[in-house]
């Protein structure tokens, strides 16, 4: 490798080669060469993320993220977020700003000594823009443990301290803006003046900081209230209120001094609890549905869920049967496919929705039916003349993520349907202004899942999911307040578990893999977290699903 001063080093980017000076920024790269790029984001400098203000110094290969990419999109509102901590601790130097969780395309965020108004959230956001306006840079400032530790205290963050406590890394990286300083993981933007598009909107006890629609020219998103998503959030705090886990530090502590079990029960008995509320909600109606429909994205914990209100269901004196809604795929001929010509499993499209609402009128009026079956392996449908009946006591359960969309029972009355929306909601935070994404819980249980069941490694399943998120975004989020019940799915001691088998795959994942940043961001974020072994989760917890071990059978 080329490393002196003044000497050419090389840099490949995607197909070319590039003889640049020694010590260039990407930023500077970018603009000297002319890369081909749309809307720079951060770099990925031999396999790790950077900043785009990184200094090259040696031979090296160089890969850009994009806005347009999810990886692009979460450094971008990690970004705004850290702008928005630093514009809150400026203005309110006495309280302290806790941002909790996705909200539509936006991030609630509530100050925990007493809500805001509306003048102070505007005051909050003029300030923001005015240091967008200023051009200010945002630079990452790594210090010794010894350092950072001392930096923690002086700033009162005992959030970070107990985040720390039990992973000494021989240094910690900061970012640092207008004199505030945060730890955060993910390399952020290098200067205010890209952080155009944001805004925030008074919400309840809080606000909302609203992000750009990215497909569509940045524009920001429309605000709309989700009142029954936001509840079920509401109620999640108030549990980590009592319980006085809201960070990974308090997990870890949890696990530490060995009450780690008690925790694990208490969740899982909170679960047990919601999902006996909403069997009781279907069976005490005047007028009992007989279709419960649950839906949810990818690896949200559909099939345990639904299996669990079955037998809760029978203990209301009810007989559920399933019916799969995978067994109503469209022959592979007639699949559609997505822009790039792969075809679309997610799409609603793909399910014969007029054969299955036939079947479904027919069984609701006493009929009989003869069922599908699905052959994942040729991609056929066929039928094996097993007629099937509905009796007086029983109530059909349908699971997948078009459950709860009104296409696809629009035939049927809605008095004879419940809905109800299963998805892991953020359950903890790494520290009071680093939220845990939603999307991150449910991608590492699928790593964890496609490992142990369906023979994908963890490179395949990184790669599958962008496909996944895009159909998500089409198909399962649009309909969340459509339902008549949403279940959180995500325990507090959950990823502590994942992290033992996630850890395993993606450290397969090789450097020259295009999926090898990404794998080395879900470590990164990973070694926060003791590791906890499987030996004391419930054989029907929903982290069995994913891990193996279950009572039930899927």
């Amino acid at each position: 490798m080329t490393m002196a001063n003044g000497r050419k080093i090389k840099v490949v980017f995607r197909e070319g080669e590039y003889k640049v000076r020694n010590g260039i920024s990407v930023l500077e790269l970018i603009e000297e060469q002319e890369l081909p790029v749309k809307n720079p984001v951060a770099a990925v400098i031999n396999g790790h993320a950077a900043q785009l203000s990184k200094h090259i110094k040696s031979d090296s290969t160089l890969d850009i993220v994009e806005l347009e990419t999810y990886q692009g999109q979460r450094i971008y509102e990690s970004s705004v977020l850290f702008l928005f901590s630093v514009a809150f601790a400026k203005r309110f130097p006495e309280m302290n700003v806790f941002i909790q969780h996705s909200f539509n395309q936006g991030i609630y965020a509530e100050v925990k000594e007493r809500p805001v108004t509306e003048e102070e959230v505007e005051s909050i956001e003029k300030l923001m823009k005015d240091l967008v306006l200023q051009e200010r840079p945002i630079k990452r400032m790594v210090y010794d443990w010894d350092i950072a530790q001392s930096k923690m205290k002086e700033l009162g963050r005992q959030d970070l301290i107990n985040l720390f406590r039990y992973y000494s890394p021989a240094q910690v990286e900061m970012y640092e803006l207008d004199g505030v300083e945060e730890c955060l993981y993910l390399p952020l933007l290098p200067n205010t003046k890209y952080l155009q598009e944001f805004r925030l909107k008074k919400y309840q006890d809080g606000m909302v900081i609203m992000f750009p629609d990215y497909e569509k020219g940045r524009a920001l998103f429309e605000f709309r209230p989700i009142t029954k998503l936001f509840n079920t959030y509401k109620e999640h705090y108030e549990w980590t209120r009592i319980l006085k886990i809201r960070t990974v530090g308090q997990l870890n502590k949890y696990i530490m001094n060995n009450a780690i079990e008690d925790l694990i029960l208490v969740s899982e008995s909170f679960h047990e609890k919601r999902v006996a509320k909403i069997a009781d909600e279907i069976t005490g109606r005047k007028f009992i549905p007989k279709v419960v429909l649950i839906a949810g994205p990818s690896s949200s914990g559909k099939t345990t869920f639904s299996k669990r209100l079955d037998m809760q269901l029978r203990v209301n004196g009810l007989r559920p049967v399933a019916i799969s809604l995978d067994n109503y795929f469209l022959e592979r001929a007639k699949t559609p496919k997505d822009k790039e010509g792969n075809y679309d499993f997610e799409s609603l499209n793909a399910i014969d929705v007029p054969l299955f609402g036939d079947h479904l009128s027919k069984l609701l009026r006493g009929e009989e039916v003869d069922l599908p079956v699905f052959d994942f392996r040729t991609g056929t449908r066929h039928f094996k003349g097993e007629k099937f009946a509905l009796a007086d006591d029983q109530i059909i359960i349908i699971e997948g993520i078009h459950g709860i969309n009104p296409k696809l029972t629009g035939l049927i009355e809605d008095k004879f349907k419940y809905k109800i929306y299963v998805s892991a909601l953020t359950q903890l935070n790494l520290h009071r202004h680093d939220r845990v994404p939603t999307a991150d819980t449910r991608l590492l249980r699928r790593i964890v899942r496609d490992s142990n069941f369906r023979g994908y490694s963890g490179n395949q399943t990184l790669l599958q999911w962008r496909h996944v998120r895009v159909g998500e975004t089409v198909n399962v989020f649009p309909f969340q307040e459509e339902a008549d019940s949403i279940f959180n799915s995500a325990l507090f001691y959950e990823l502590a578990v994942l992290k033992v088998y996630a850890e395993r795959e993606l450290l397969k994942v090789e450097r020259s893999h295009p999926m090898y940043p990404e794998a080395q961001r879900l470590l990164a974020f990973l070694s926060f977290f003791l590791p906890l072994e499987s030996l004391n989760v419930p054989k029907t917890s929903i982290v069995r699903e994913f891990i193996g071990g279950s009572s039930f059978k899927y």
